[in-house]
């Protein structure tokens, strides 16, 4: 469906060889990620290893190519570097780690499904970055790894990577209680990346 991808030649750089393929790339309208998935990887990979990669199609305009240290904060600088080498690519918009997403997602894990008004969250200021505990509807010893795993990657979401990474210091959960009350400091998770931010700010 894409066509045979150009291979980099020994002194093109990554980002010369994604602008060159940029067309069979985004020909499929993003339909066909998988298929696009090992070539560009293997590109990538080549430059830039040990950094991940993700790509957003857009229905107009620019998509969006992310650079990711899958949360490995040591790798923060290196994902700095590869996006400052990236020129300005028509048809791309090129940043550094995961962006915040959408509030509205909901996720099913080992068959139980979980969104952000099931999630609640505590926070500590502490030396480090804030603690936080995830306060999660229907937690017990049973549904712990699937609902477990279905917040964090709720809150990794919400907050985007470089905030997960560079604002929390220390992570719980625990089961959310029956009608719980916000406060300044419990509040649900939908909230939280507006708490980061207001840290920031003051």
């Amino acid at each position: 469906m894409f066509g045979r991808f150009r291979k980099t030649a020994a002194n093109e750089s990554f980002w010369q060889w994604l602008a060159a393929n940029t067309s069979r790339i985004q020909s499929g309208g993003g339909n066909d990620v998988g298929g696009m998935t090992q070539q560009i990887g293997q590109a990538f990979e080549g430059e830039y290893p040990g950094l991940m990669w993700e790509i957003s199609p857009a229905k107009s305009g620019p998509w969006l190519f992310c650079v990711s240290a899958d949360g490995n904060r040591e790798l923060f600088p290196r994902v700095q570097q590869a996006v400052a080498a990236a020129p300005a690519i028509p048809g791309w918009t090129v940043r550094a780690f995961r962006p915040r997403g959408s509030l509205n997602a909901v996720l099913e894990m080992g068959g139980r499904k979980l969104g952000y008004d099931d999630i609640w969250c505590s926070v500590e200021p502490q030396s480090g970055g804030l603690a936080v505990t995830l306060w999660i509807r229907g937690l017990d010893q049973q549904t712990d790894r699937a609902l477990g795993g279905a917040a964090l990657v709720l809150l990794d979401n919400a907050v985007g990577e470089y905030d997960a990474v560079t604002k929390i210091g220390e992570l719980n959960r625990g089961p959310l209680p029956p009608n719980p009350q916000e406060t300044a400091t419990f509040f649900p998770l939908s909230l939280l990346p507006a708490y980061l931010d207001s840290v920031v700010e003051s």
